[in-house]
């Protein structure tokens, strides 16, 4: 008889850690859709956002532009203040 109840227990234990998998199942399941649709969203959102960091580099570049050409403007214009002296 013991060996009997052993055997259901062990039974017992089986059946509750096959319920324990099939519900890691489900919630594995529904993570991946939520998963999925953060992908897809990240993906549109970089798309995006892309245009407006090159917009941002260009506007970049030019005032660096712009800077050197002040830097250099005002480098001619203090080089002829001390040739007029």
């Amino acid at each position: 008889m013991d060996s009997d109840e052993r055997l259901i227990r062990i039974e017992d234990k089986v059946d509750k850690l096959s319920d324990k998998i099939s519900s890691i199942d489900v919630t594995l399941a529904a993570q991946h859709e939520v998963l999925k649709e953060h992908t897809r969203r990240s993906t549109a959102l970089e798309a995006i956002v892309e245009p407006i960091q090159k917009r941002d580099l260009m506007i970049l570049g030019a005032a660096k532009v712009l800077a050197v050409i002040a830097a250099v403007v005002t480098t001619i214009i203090e080089l002829f203040s001390v040739v007029k002296k």
